[in-house]
């Protein structure tokens, strides 16, 4: 009796085991500790924004602006972004890096150098800004005629257009501490130019010349140009003047 009995139970608890062991070891269902976080997010299209809005939407869909490249291209797109990877649309993880690419504009932009000849430096330097250029500094040299603070130069001198990688230098007057030059002036432009150093004119001569341009400009002066003065001084010139032996000579 008591080994029927043992053999009894030994059944239903096989049978019990076979009926309860598919509902004790069912397929596993693991949870990751990264909860939602691991789930993968779609990269958003930011093709034609600004670097600002690109950011904004990149950071927004929970990814990481990596990198900013720059490219050139036409000015109708520039300053906005042209290319991006990974693409629009690509499945990532949370987190994952973008970078995006925008458009610097043309490679060659219009330069004039001939309309920031003889203005101040600091007004050349808004036009090659305005130009989306830039400038290598200036370069300061003493000049008879020209101004201080105004461009005497520009290098390089392209006319049209430059490319953007060709910095602009400027040459600039720093002024003139010496005698004048009176040459080729008219007598009346000079004795206005002497007068505001406080100098005085004296001409001395005047030369007949052939050619009637000529008439009433300076042809020479003493002392010469650049050289020390003191107010006061006189500068003695040679006029020109049509008529005499001029005239014969032609």
């Amino acid at each position: 009796m008591f080994v029927m009995l043992v053999v009894v139970g030994a059944g239903l608890g096989f049978l019990s085991g076979v009926i309860s062991a598919p509902m004790v070891f069912d397929t596993p269902v693991f949870i990751s500790s990264m909860g939602v976080s691991a789930a993968p997010v779609t990269v958003p299209d930011v093709l034609g924004m600004t670097r600002a809005e690109a950011q904004r939407s990149i950071e927004g869909g929970s990814l990481v602006l990596a990198g900013q490249w720059t490219e050139y291209g036409n000015f109708e797109t520039m300053g906005m972004v042209v290319r991006q990877d990974p693409p629009a649309g690509t499945q990532v993880p949370r987190g994952a890096p973008v970078n995006i690419f925008w458009n610097v504009g043309p490679l060659f932009r219009p330069f004039y150098p001939d309309s920031i000849v003889g203005i101040s430096a600091g007004r050349a330097e808004e036009k090659i800004a305005d130009w989306q250029l830039y400038t290598a500094g200036r370069t300061r040299i003493p000049h008879p005629t020209v101004p201080e603070g105004e461009v005497i130069a520009v290098a390089p001198w392209f006319a049209d257009s430059i490319s953007v990688k060709r910095p602009v230098r400027l040459l600039v007057s720093s002024g003139w501490t010496g005698v004048p030059v009176l040459t080729g002036l008219m007598v009346a432009e000079a004795e206005s130019i002497l007068t505001g150093r406080r100098l005085v004119m004296e001409i001395i001569e005047e030369r007949p010349v052939s050619d009637i341009l000529k008439e009433g400009t300076i042809l020479e002066q003493f002392p010469v140009s650049g050289e020390n003065y003191r107010q006061g001084d006189t500068i003695s010139v040679v006029t020109g003047a049509v008529g005499g032996g001029g005239w014969g000579e032609w």
